[in-house]
C-alpha cells in the first residue's frame, strides 16, 4: 500500500486508518520504525498537528510507541484497547501501582494549590474540557474519553502555576498513561469520572483547596479501587 494525499474532512482519524493499513500492508512487526513526521506530512499532503494527533490515537490505542528523540515505532499488531480487560491487566499490574502510587502522591497537592491560584483562563478551560468528555461519552468514543481525562489532569497542573508540577503532568500524560487506558475501560467509569471532574471543578470555582485535594484524591482512589476489583492485584 502507498501512502497518499489525505483530503477527507476528519483529517487526524483518516490518517488513522491509513496508517494502520500501512502498518498491515508492510507487514511491520512489533519494532519496525514509521516513517518521520516530516515524511508523513509530505506523502499525505497534511499538517504536522493532523500527523501528531494520529499518531497520538495509534500510541493510545496501543498499535505504535513514540520514542522521544528516536521516532515512532511499531508497539503491537493487537493493540491494548481490542484487549480484554481480564487479559491485559495481568500483565500490567507493577505499571498500574505505580502509576497510581504516584498520582496519588502528586495530584491531591496539586488540585489544592490549583485552588488558590487558577486564572479564570484556566477554569474556562477546565469547564471546557468537561464539555468535551460528556460529548465523548455521549458518542461512546472511547480514545477520545481517554484524551479529554488526561487533558483535564494536564489543565489542573497548569492551573497550580508551577511549571515543574506542570512539566510532571504532561510528563506522566505523555508517556505513563496506562492507568487511564485501564480506569475508562470499566463499565461505569466514564459517567463516575464525569461527576468526579465536576467535583473537582466546584472546588476550584469555589477555592477551596481542601475540598479540592480531597476531591482529586477520591478520585484517583475510586478508579483504583474499581480496577481491583476487575482484577487487578
Amino acid at each position: 500500500m502507498e501512502l497518499k494525499p489525505i483530503t477527507k474532512a476528519r483529517v487526524s482519524e483518516t490518517v488513522v486508518i491509513q496508517l494502520k493499513k500501512f502498518i498491515v500492508s508492510q507487514k511491520l512487526q512489533p519494532g519496525s520504525k514509521l516513517p518521520s513526521e516530516r515524511e508523513l506530512v509530505g506523502k499525505m499532503e497534511i499538517s504536522r498537528a493532523s500527523v501528531r494527533e494520529a499518531l497520538r490515537i495509534l500510541e493510545i490505542m496501543g498499535f505504535v510507541i513514540a520514542k522521544p528523540g528516536k521516532g515512532v515505532f511499531v508497539k503491537s499488531l493487537t493493540p491494548d484497547l481490542l484487549m480484554p480487560l481480564s487479559v491485559w491487566l495481568p500483565t500490567h499490574q507493577d505499571t498500574l501501582h505505580d502509576h497510581f502510587e504516584a498520582r496519588l502522591m502528586l495530584e491531591p497537592g496539586a488540585a489544592g494549590l490549583a485552588a488558590l491560584r487558577a486564572t479564570p483562563r484556566d477554569m474556562a478551560g477546565l469547564q471546557e474540557n468537561e464539555r468535551i468528555f460528556k460529548e465523548r461519552l455521549l458518542h461512546q468514543d472511547l480514545v477520545g474519553l481517554i484524551k479529554a481525562d488526561m487533558a483535564f489532569h494536564t489543565l489542573i497542573g497548569a492551573a497550580t502555576g508551577n511549571k515543574t508540577i506542570k512539566m510532571f503532568m504532561e510528563t506522566i500524560t505523555r508517556l505513563l498513561f496506562d492507568g487511564w487506558k485501564a480506569s475508562l475501560r470499566l463499565e461505569g467509569r466514564p459517567q463516575k469520572t464525569v461527576k468526579e471532574h465536576g467535583r473537582i471543578i466546584k472546588a476550584l470555582l469555589n477555592k477551596d483547596p481542601g475540598q479540592a485535594q480531597e476531591a482529586m484524591r477520591r478520585h484517583l482512589q475510586k478508579a483504583l479501587k474499581h480496577l481491583k476489583e476487575k482484577g487487578l492485584d
